[in-house]
């Protein structure tokens, strides 16, 4: 009756009147830190992404080798023999920094290049290469994992290489020396390649004090003397030692090896970047001086990352495929938006009496 009676002149019981809100605090600071880190992150990846479209042609030029040329130039000069980067962009800009000041003639690049065989790890590749302003000649050489190897047509296995970096095997020469770029991608010397190989040494090796082939797969493995090329390793071995070659560059093998077939010296490096293989030697890469006369001098050169920067590019730009990229970064914003929604909505408690209902 009391109730009643309040209630008829317009007053409220203490069981009517709604209880006070109480903010639960450390709950909302919680989701709005939350919200903060995911809208950061998220304007972190647009940021990355704006530069990386504005700066990252989808087309970059191609680095083409001087194949068929003769390059002016008097021994002593030096060259870079470098091999299985693997998409480690970091040390690679390292060591074109050391061959810069080493003021080597050219670059010999032995495979291996990329991680994977795809359009976006080529274009980037140049583009990094591109920013290197090297200055001297690229002459590479492709690697198993630089072809389509699940392609069955040899022009679809090489397209995306030979896009990039010209001809699978050539020859060109720089002062007394002659080089000869093989191709071995395929770990395996073809008959037809060998014969082209023969051929361009009875051709031309008589010119020259010195002759250089490189290749990616060397014939053996020096460590357990079993052989690197599924076919074509005596001949090959035939080949070089009766043309008088003065030494074959290979990789496949992250590490340093040295070896000889015959009375050729091989030398074995494939520490530009890709993980080691044993007997673990620290990156680095070739630097060689030819002297007068056509004698080699080969040093092995350490050589160590500056920074991480490009390998987070890469990662970011390259191995996770763009439009995915995209996604995360539209979730990243859309789930900091509902944390910050979440977090600006008032928290009632309900009234005792109505907890049941």
């Amino acid at each position: 009756m009391g109730k009643a009676l309040l209630q008829e002149f317009g007053m409220s019981t203490p069981s009517d009147r709604p209880i006070p809100a109480t903010p639960r605090r450390g709950w909302k600071r919680v989701l709005r830190i939350l919200a903060l880190v995911l809208l950061l992150a998220a304007g972190s990846l647009l940021v990355v992404h704006a530069s990386a479209w504005t700066s990252f042609p989808r087309l970059s030029p191609s680095v083409l080798p001087p194949a068929g040329e003769v390059l002016a130039g008097k021994a002593p000069f030096s060259f870079a023999y470098v091999a299985d980067s693997r998409g480690n962009l970091d040390l690679l800009e390292a060591i074109f920094e050391r061959v810069k000041a080493d003021r080597v003639r050219l670059v010999l690049a032995g495979g291996d290049l990329v991680v994977e065989p795809a359009a976006e790890d080529f274009e980037w590749l140049l583009h990094e290469l591109e920013e290197a302003q090297l200055g001297m000649p690229f002459c590479a050489v492709a690697g198993n994992h630089d072809i389509r190897r699940e392609e069955a047509d040899p022009a679809e296995q090489y397209r995306l290489y030979s896009r990039s970096f010209g001809p699978r095997q050539y020859w060109f020469a720089c002062a007394n020396t002659l080089f000869v770029a093989l191709d071995t991608a395929t770990e395996t010397c073809a008959e037809n390649d060998l014969k082209w190989l023969e051929q361009t040494l009875a051709r031309y090796r008589g010119q020259y004090e010195a002759c250089i082939v490189y290749t990616h797969t060397p014939p053996h493995d020096p460590r357990q003397r079993r052989p690197c090329l599924k076919s074509g390793a005596d001949d090959l071995q035939r080949i070089l030692n009766a043309h008088r070659v003065t030494a074959l560059f290979a990789s496949h093998i992250h590490s340093y090896l040295e070896d000889k077939i015959g009375d050729v010296p091989v030398y074995i490096s494939g520490g530009a970047g890709a993980g080691p293989d044993p007997p673990f030697t620290p990156h680095h890469y070739l630097l060689c001086t030819v002297e007068p006369g056509g004698a080699l001098r080969v040093e092995r050169k350490a050589v160590a990352a500056n920074d991480t920067e490009d390998y987070w590019e890469h990662k970011l730009l390259v191995k996770l495929p763009r439009r995915f990229s995209v996604l995360v970064m539209l979730g990243l914003a859309g789930a900091g938006l509902v944390l910050l929604t979440i977090a600006a909505t008032p928290w009632r408690r309900r009234a005792p009496g109505n907890q049941g209902a």
